[in-house]
């Protein structure tokens, strides 16, 4: 064969295999292209497919305080407000005792536009997966993820429990995060094949070892999650937490039609269904006379980590000590003094995304906005509890 030859046979193999590198997962070169960048993130939410619907409509109506109900000083409840869009913020709400105190929109936004979550949707799946245990589709949450997983049976993660797992103190590899198309912790966000791609993850050190927020944790629960119920996550939401609250429209993205959903972030709600998130956790995790979480499971959410004080299962605690590792694209928000009450909770979404309630005030924040990691929790959070009207004998 001629040199001439096998270069041009060499040129056709490496096209075939770049031709069937790309094809074994053309939607991930799709999504890839067409994802936004941060400025639109959070609200251009169509550009990905395939998509998974929870709920449709406007969802259950959540009081307003009158003037006389309101439990803030007018000044500093306009100063709140003031603050959350002095940082770009598209949607703001404040709750008192079950009502609605503020509620902003940035103009071109509205009650009925659909915000990605970004990671606040790890905080939720971290509480609705407490339903397993309530209910006894999980014995307990000492099990070994072996239980569940036979792929890890024989190797050192035999030894994780889905514990670890909720705490993030699994000892599994933390992919660094890299938008270059062969990055592992990119294809969790981009890929098909998710759930492969997660339980192929190994151990790096023994569970309990060390705190990392690391994606790769609340991944696996989906897997487990899915293969305890034998359902969709999206069915599972949708009964366990969607409709018992009354939630409105939502969505999350799966990794192929009929797929895993991605639990690490992208659900794509109304402003409105994490009030009633929050509300719920106030009052018990009751909505009415339905008993959504149990008030022993919300408890052990969101005690403090024996590894870091400030994260529960997947919850945030009480700033401003840090509480992420420093590694990848989780950059540690700020709180620039500590908050006035010490039991301040909040499902923290990146750049400032919040899902945040206070049990001995019953106060909840929702915020949805430009993602900016100069977001500061405690110039909501302190006003807020120190402008509080004095409570009536």
């Amino acid at each position: 064969m001629t040199r001439t030859r096998l270069l041009q046979t060499g040129l056709l193999g490496l096209l075939v295999a770049t031709a069937a590198y790309l094809a074994w997962d053309w939607q991930f070169w799709v999504r890839h292209f067409r994802s936004p960048g941060d400025d639109t993130l959070l609200y251009d939410i169509d550009w990905y497919t395939p998509r998974a619907r929870i709920a449709e409509g406007m969802g259950r109506d959540i009081p307003r305080a009158t003037a006389e109900q309101s439990r803030f000083d007018p000044q500093t409840l306009a100063a709140v407000v003031d603050y959350a869009k002095s940082k770009d913020s598209y949607a703001f709400i404040v709750l008192a005792n079950g009502r609605i105190e503020a509620e902003i929109y940035k103009d071109g936004f509205g009650p009925e536009t659909l915000f990605d979550s970004q990671s606040m949707h790890k905080g939720l799946f971290g509480l609705a997966f407490g339903t397993l245990v309530d209910d006894g589709t999980i014995p307990s949450i000492d099990v070994p993820a072996a239980t569940y997983l036979p792929e890890w049976r024989n190797d050192p993660r035999a030894a994780i429990t889905i514990r670890d797992l909720l705490a993030n103190a699994s000892g599994l590899a933390e992919p660094p995060f890299s938008e270059k198309p062969w990055s592992d912790a990119y294809r969790m966000f981009m890929g098909s094949h998710i759930d492969r791609l997660v339980l192929g993850v190994p151990a790096v050190e023994p569970p309990r070892t060390r705190y990392a927020f690391n994606h790769v944790n609340s991944q696996i629960l989906h897997v487990i999650l899915t293969r305890a119920t034998g359902k969709t996550y999206v069915e599972f939401i949708r009964n366990r937490i969607w409709t018992p609250l009354g939630n409105g429209a939502a969505q999350v993205r799966l990794d192929r039609e009929g797929g895993s959903a991605r639990v690490i972030c992208c659900m794509q709600t109304q402003p409105r269904s994490w009030a009633r998130i929050a509300q719920m956790l106030l009052d018990g995790g009751k909505v009415g006379e339905a008993q959504v979480l149990s008030p022993a499971w919300i408890a052990q959410a969101t005690a403090p980590g024996a590894l870091n004080p400030n994260a529960g299962f997947h919850v945030q605690i009480g700033q401003p000590a840090p509480r992420r590792s420093t590694t990848s694209r989780a950059q540690q928000t700020r709180a620039t003094e500590p908050f006035a009450v010490p039991d301040v909770f909040y499902l923290e979404g990146r750049g400032g995304q919040r899902t945040l309630w206070i049990p001995s005030q019953q106060i909840a924040v929702i915020r949805f906005g430009k993602i900016d990691f100069t977001w500061d929790d405690a110039k909501v959070v302190n006003p807020l509890v120190t402008g509080l009207k004095p409570t009536p004998p």
